[in-house]
């Protein structure tokens, strides 16, 4: 996709309301194909790696929003590493959830939400009665830190017990933006890398990127992969092999190209429809090929 395809699929008119996002104007996105390569913060990801120490293999990414509001957006791990997860104690009793598990209006069929959760929805689909869920609309549940981590189970703990592990860590994520395809260059082509490279350690960072911090779906996902190497007093840093992986992108949250006959969505959906859809999670705020949604 070019990228202003790409630019008008999350929502925005120019590339300048993209740069504004607050959890990407600080890595000066480059849009590359289907992607952009975001710039890395030496002090930062230093300090990050610092941070996880023996003691914690992961911790959350915070986001402070509106109003004092304070979302785990993402995660920082550190993956294929000889350290052991050990899993963080936490007062639960006073546990807030996150943005990650919502409440969700069982009345209302066609938010994205009960199609998160395999509910099918009403439809009529080229004039005939049908019912689909989120197979068909090519929307994934699509994880911010994958499975592939086998962090998601210490998630659960960290979270405390108000979170399910069916539902943690997940969001609503186009099939072209989660699966693996080098064309396409989706989520799980990145965490390919680390699992490619099973003796490698690395530092990995996965966020769910929001335009506003109250909408119901996030526009991409952000990655971060840093190869480690081991210190002598057996801490991890970056590595200073000038060859070594290092990857940061954003990774955006939309269907596949309008020429591709992959698409689900109409040509006619314009930034507004696609902002609306964004912030209210409705699947009406969309032109689906084919579909039209009963009353």
């Amino acid at each position: 996709m070019d990228e202003q395809e790409v630019l008008r699929k999350l929502g925005f008119e120019s590339e300048a309301e993209l740069l504004s996002v607050k959890q990407l104007a600080k890595y000066h996105p480059i849009y590359a194909t289907d992607y952009f390569d975001l710039s890395i913060d030496e002090k930062e990801t230093n300090d990050s790696i610092d941070r996880l120490s023996v003691d914690k293999t992961f911790l959350p990414i915070f986001y402070y929003s509106v109003y004092g509001r304070i979302m785990i957006s993402g995660w920082r791990a550190l993956l294929n590493t000889d350290y052991k997860n050990k899993v963080i104690s936490i007062n639960t009793k006073d546990h807030h959830e996150s943005w990650i598990k919502e409440q969700r209006d069982k009345t209302d069929y066609f938010s994205v939400d009960n199609v998160m959760i395999d509910e099918k929805i009403p439809v009529y689909l080229n004039e005939q009665k049908k019912e689909i869920g989120r197979l068909f609309l090519k929307i994934d549940q699509g994880h911010v830190l994958g499975k592939f981590s086998n962090l998601l189970s210490y998630i659960e703990n960290f979270l405390g017990n108000e979170q399910n592990i069916n539902n943690i860590d997940i969001y609503p994520q186009f099939a072209r933006a989660n699966r693996n395809s080098k064309k396409d260059h989706g989520q799980v082509n990145f965490e390919c890398i680390i699992t490619k490279h099973p003796a490698t350690p690395f530092y990995y960072e996965a966020e769910a990127i929001f335009t506003h911090p109250l909408d119901k779906i996030p526009i991409g996902t952000r990655i971060k992969i840093i190869t480690l190497e081991k210190t002598e007093d057996g801490h991890y840093q970056k590595s200073t092999d000038p060859d070594a992986i290092f990857e940061h992108v954003f990774i955006p949250n939309c269907d596949y190209a309008e020429s591709d006959p992959a698409s689900v969505l109409s040509s006619d959906n314009t930034a507004v429809d696609y902002r609306n859809f964004f912030k209210e999670g409705d699947l009406r705020a969309l032109k689906w090929k084919n579909i039209d949604f009963q009353k």
